[in-house]
């Protein structure tokens, strides 16, 4: 193990230490409460699944009876429809009760540990402009946030919001972001904009997008199925071997259109930087209008920090920007983050809590290192 890392792995324990002193003083007494909550919501859990399943087995029964009579009524479907609806809500209300009372009575407490601290729910405290400024996402038009938090570490204000990025069209959203968004802002501005992108990000914008990358696999999984069937069908005629090639046309035209777009509205950050010997450009890619300043940056400490943010916020990929005077993380993931309780765990069980102490101090962790570098 190296010192760097060794020194680490010491102060994130002395930390975590630290904070279950906290914890015992402050929070104990919080989470012991909280356990009547969660019996509560644990015990309207089990009813709810008793009445779903209940109701489920009369369905069965008319069914079982009055099967043809019920089916030919055009209102079943939408019985049906209802019922499944009603169904999810009632079981997922129960989480939803519980990890909002847990998080409005625990979070500024905790974050108090760190400094002046405030937690919101459903605040856009980030703000539109300074992530299309970042230029980490090509476009959307529509942001929501979810659990969110600002304060100021080492005069370096932080704001951290759960984010999703979608674009509205009339024929539904495509998500271009959900996860994790954290920014930092300086006093000094940047000299330049760096912009580090995940080499994975593709295979990310289809995890969030499943009906196009079930669409993408039909288009591309026709053709071959239509050449297989030609030649063992030979007598097929030949045109029908490219019937399902128009297909491909609408994501042709959309790949070109982008192009274009981007020729005559090119991003300011369009230098690629490739900082030899530094295993990370394997997985990202650098693109600065100041080289000098993005290779000062980007040291290999660093982005060592960035990839334990990644691991802590349970991210699949991880992207940042250096614009103005701040920096934007975008993290993406799935996980709702800073939950530190559990519908099946008692409320004093504090191995979540943890984990919740891990990840923010992995945020002050990252302008420890860019505060050294400056």
């Amino acid at each position: 193990m190296s010192v760097a890392k060794s020194k680490k792995n010491s102060d994130l324990a002395e930390t975590q230490q630290q904070f279950f002193e906290f914890y015992k003083q402050n929070l104990q007494s919080v989470y012991k409460d909280l356990e009547q909550d969660r019996r509560e919501n644990l015990f309207a859990l089990g009813r709810n699944t008793a009445i779903i399943l209940g109701i489920a087995l009369i369905f069965a029964a008319l069914l079982y009876h009055y099967g043809e009579a019920i089916l030919e009524h055009a209102w079943s479907s939408w019985v049906f429809v209802g019922y499944t609806l009603a169904a999810v809500w009632m079981l997922y209300y129960p989480f939803l009760r519980y990890n909002g009372n847990t998080k409005s009575r625990t979070m500024n407490k905790i974050l108090s540990f760190w400094g002046k601290f405030r937690y919101f729910n459903g605040q856009d405290l980030i703000g539109k402009e300074n992530v299309k400024k970042s230029e980490l996402f090509s476009y959307f038009n529509q942001s929501k946030s979810a659990d969110a938090f600002y304060g100021e570490h080492k005069n370096v204000a932080i704001k951290v919001s759960e984010h999703d990025l979608r674009i509205h069209g009339s024929k539904g959203d495509t998500v271009m972001f959900k996860g994790m968004l954290i920014m930092l802002g300086f006093e000094q501005k940047f000299a330049g904009k760096t912009v580090v992108l995940n080499k994975g990000r593709s295979r990310n914008f289809l995890w969030n997008n499943p009906l196009l990358l079930m669409i993408l696999s039909i288009f591309m999984f026709a053709p071959m199925m239509t050449v297989f069937y030609y030649f063992t069908e030979p007598d097929v005629p030949m045109h029908l071997l490219f019937t399902p090639l128009p297909l491909l046309l609408p994501i042709f035209i959309a790949w070109l259109s982008y192009r274009i777009y981007r020729h005559f509205h090119p991003k300011k950050a369009t230098q690629k930087v490739v900082l030899e010997g530094l295993p990370f450009m394997k997985k990202w890619r650098v693109l600065t209008d100041n080289q000098v300043e993005a290779r000062y940056i980007l040291t290999p400490v660093f982005m060592e920090k960035m990839l334990e943010i990644k691991r802590l916020f349970h991210g699949r990929q991880i992207d940042f920007s250096f614009f103005g005077s701040k920096l934007l993380i975008a993290v993406h993931t799935r996980k709702n983050m800073f939950e530190t309780t559990s519908l099946f765990l008692p409320a004093l069980s504090y191995h979540k809590v943890r984990e919740v102490v891990g990840q923010l101090q992995s945020i002050f962790d990252v302008i420890d290192v860019i505060l050294e570098n400056r």
